[in-house]
């Protein structure tokens, strides 16, 4: 109840407390955890992945951020393709200010591939987006099973270098490698070149 009535004030200590009061099954609700943040961003990734690494190590830390995210992002997509997205829609561009209906056309395999990796695009947009705009399944989720794999690895990392103190330079250079994505992502915005859907058709795609 606690980890709830402040999950928006969420750090590592209390996600770390939390998941332990569960014993054997703390994998499995640290599992479900990525994915209701994948599908609903409610507390920070970067928090849950951290104690995760913390928790179970890096390898099975990371397979449970990657995984858990990757699974909760084709929910996310699956249930905006099925019900038509139009409140999700509607909640992102109140909270954001992206219109998802206005995008065109399909979205290329690499440009969500971009939006996974570069830290600034909300996860929300990215899954409404490819759900409304047309993107076939597999082609979101191999995109998506890519772009997830660096922040994985970044975040669960930190969190156990962070929080065991095993390796200072390791450390530092996860932590320059995340400010590196933020600083690539916000350049990459404020020159205009990142755009999630593709500027090309179908039909001029087949042609080739």
């Amino acid at each position: 109840m606690a980890f709830i009535q402040n999950i928006g004030n969420l750090s590592v200590s209390m996600a770390i407390d939390y998941i332990r009061t569960f014993g054997i099954l703390a994998p499995l609700v640290a599992f479900v955890l990525f994915m209701v943040q994948a599908a609903l961003p409610v507390f920070p990734y970067v928090i849950l992945a951290a104690a995760g690494g913390l928790l179970f190590g890096f390898k099975i830390g990371f397979l449970l951020a990657w995984l858990g995210a990757l699974l909760g992002a084709c929910l996310a997509y699956w249930i905006c393709k099925l019900l038509g997205g139009d409140w999700a829609a509607r909640k992102i561009k109140e909270q954001w200010g992206y219109d998802v209906k206005s995008m065109n056309g399909e979205m290329a395999f690499w440009s969500i591939v971009l939006a996974r990796v570069v830290p600034v695009v909300p996860t929300p947009i990215i899954n409404v987006a490819a759900a409304l705009g047309g993107v076939p399944f597999w082609n979101f989720f191999f995109s998506s099973a890519i772009g997830k794999i660096p922040t994985a690895v970044l975040y669960t990392g930190l969190g156990v270098c962070l929080f065991r103190a095993q390796d200072i330079k390791l450390t530092l250079g996860i932590i320059a490698a995340i400010i590196f994505l933020f600083a690539a992502g916000r350049y990459i915005l404020k020159k205009g070149r990142f755009n999630l859907p593709s500027s090309s058709s179908p039909r001029s795609s087949t042609s080739k």
